[in-house]
């Protein structure tokens, strides 16, 4: 029994120890203790700091353990086994967030933009409760120049190792980090209103000295870097493979991003298959609507129908909202428990317009207890809102928002499952919720049913043109021919989604589709061992209460959930 008391002991400290790494990055960003560091010398420590914790698990006897406990290691060893490639990937790619997204170039909007970005947002909750909170948050400021600093260092280092940005990602570059410096001059400073309980002497000119000494300074030597010569001299091919290890390091991608044991070749074949069927469903949709044109046509008819655009942002906000009253009276039905933070939608910053497709899902934060989808209005208001239901319901309830605030506030969680991130879970499950969504009902007229098929074939798309263009040899062109056939996007979106896929976040997008599929494939070997005793709550709080997890741990843990159900009858 002592063996067994000091086995616990140990996964209890290694378990801690993950967590206090993790929360570096965490409380960075949610607590403000200092902005994460993304330095050549960071990648190394947090490298080392991984080998000893894996070490430790192998060392660790997992079937002595409770459950719930060696399920938490588990999770540990999967966060671990991601930081371990931080050194040696560095160069190539590196992991500015935390959390598994790596990116092969600072000044892309979903690696240093989308880095930034959030941290101004933190910035700008910032609580001011005494006059101590002025003078960290002044070294907050100039750590902020800090981090745009080490990644103007980083994109350095790469252009003297003789990697640069692809042309077309080059040519974005520095208008991106113009836009985000703009953006920094203007939620840096604080309004007064925001400190009435500190002394406000002297306080905001000194804000603004260190903008105009620091940060200003910083973003100017990033876009000097990506400037001029930098263009010129960039390659006109995309993708990881004509980088240092970029091959290899996609396969490893592949891998993490989806938690399958799945090569860039398989991806690729499934998302074709994929297609194939979706293109037969579009054919049925427009049949039984009567449409005698193709999809095309069809999709530029309801472009051109008024009762499906939207003006401006408020008009785009009504669309939402429009689907989120619509789930509210299914969701008991679906689901035993659901969050308690409530949602909404906002406007994404215009800094980020030009390279964000839809927008993107802002979390809950300690001092904030909503959650929004930060939508782009530019690229919103151009084109008809048919398909608005399908990322309502991936972005918000039950997407996104459910999952993570449930995820949030399940207590009993270890802080290091609370704040778990898969990426083939997370959008996995967002997706899975869109179909849901359709199961229920709730797109209820044939343009919406069209809709949904639209973004399922976007969404599939990325299966075939993420792995082309960075593992079997596609060029860009190649790749928007492909997406022009089958995704039936905008020009606009084509342009800005082929780039993220071979330029800013590889692997990140095979996450959607095939998560949603292996859920898909979890419920229906959940209904068939049931039988007329499953209800598909039992389902959702299999999936949704251990949060985050590996989709071959999901597995499990829903495979033990149908034994005990099937037990108690």
């Amino acid at each position: 029994m002592s063996e067994v008391k000091g086995e616990v002991g140990r996964a209890i400290r290694l378990i801690d120890d993950t967590w206090s790494e993790l929360s570096r990055t965490e409380g960075s960003f949610y607590k403000l203790h200092g902005l994460p560091r993304v330095s050549i010398e960071e990648a190394e420590r947090k490298s080392e700091v991984a080998r000893g914790l894996l070490c430790r698990i192998d060392k660790l006897d997992l079937a002595s353990l409770p459950d719930e406990l060696a399920l938490t290691v588990q999770v540990a060893r999967s966060r671990a086994s991601t930081w371990v490639n931080e050194h040696d990937w560095y160069w190539t790619a590196f992991d500015p967030s935390g959390v598994g997204f790596f990116a092969l170039f600072a000044a892309t909007v979903y690696s240093g933009g989308s880095m930034l970005n959030g941290a101004l947002a933190a910035m700008q909750s910032y609580r001011f409760e005494e006059d101590a909170d002025c003078d960290r948050y002044l070294a907050l400021v100039a750590d902020y120049a800090r981090l745009v600093g080490q990644l103007a260092e980083r994109t350095r280092g790469q252009t003297q190792r003789g990697l640069r940005m692809p042309r077309v990602q080059a040519a974005q570059a520095a208008p991106l980090l113009e836009r985000l410096m703009a953006y920094s001059r203007q939620a840096l400073p604080i309004a007064e209103a925001r400190l009435e309980r500190v002394d406000r002497r002297a306080f905001a000119a000194e804000v603004e000295r260190r903008i105009a000494e620091h940060v200003v300074p910083a973003f100017e030597a990033f876009v000097a870097e990506v400037g001029g010569d930098y263009v010129a001299a960039a390659p006109q091919s995309v993708g990881m493979s004509q980088y240092p290890h970029g091959a290899e390091i996609y396969a490893a991608l592949v891998k993490l991003h989806t938690t399958l044991d799945l090569t860039p070749e398989a991806v690729q074949q499934i998302g074709l298959e994929r297609m194939a069927s979706i293109r037969e469903q579009m054919a049925q949709a427009l049949r039984a609507d009567g449409f005698l044109g193709d999809e095309r046509a069809y999709r530029a008819k309801l472009d051109a129908d008024e009762r499906w655009r939207a003006p401006d942002a408020e008009g785009v906000e009504r669309f939402f909202q429009t689907y989120i009253d619509r789930i509210q009276p299914k969701l008991a039905e679906n689901f035993a428990f659901g969050p308690k933070a409530s949602y909404g939608v906002r406007p994404l910053p215009e800094a980020l317009e030009a390279a964000m497709t839809f927008g993107f899902y802002d979390m809950p934060k300690p001092d904030r207890r909503e959650g929004y989808f930060m939508f782009n209005t530019k690229n919103l208001t151009r084109a008809g809102l048919y398909n608005l239901g399908p990322l309502t319901y991936h972005e918000l309830v039950p997407g996104h928002h459910f999952h993570i605030s449930t995820q949030q506030e399940n207590e009993a969680l270890h802080p290091l499952r609370s704040h778990s991130f898969v990426n083939a879970y997370n959008e996995g499950w967002a997706e899975y919720a869109a179909t849901l969504a359709g199961e229920m009902g709730l797109y209820a007229t044939p343009p919406e049913r069209f809709g949904r098929l639209v973004m399922d074939a976007f969404l599939t798309c990325r299966l075939v043109v993420d792995t082309g263009m960075n593992a079997l040899g596609w060029s860009l062109e190649e790749a928007r021919d492909y997406m022009r056939e089958n995704s039936f996007m905008p020009e606009a979106e084509i342009l800005s989604e082929s780039v993220r896929y071979s330029c800013d976040i590889p692997g990140q997008a095979l996450a959607y589709k095939l998560g949603d599929t292996e859920i898909l494939k979890m419920r229906e070997a959940m209904r068939e061992a049931l039988g007329n005793r499953f209800d598909i709550r039992d389902f959702h709080a299999a999936v949704l209460g251990p949060g985050g997890l590996p989709l071959p741990l999901l597995a499990e843990q829903v495979a033990k959930e149908t034994k005990r159900l099937s037990e108690l009858a």
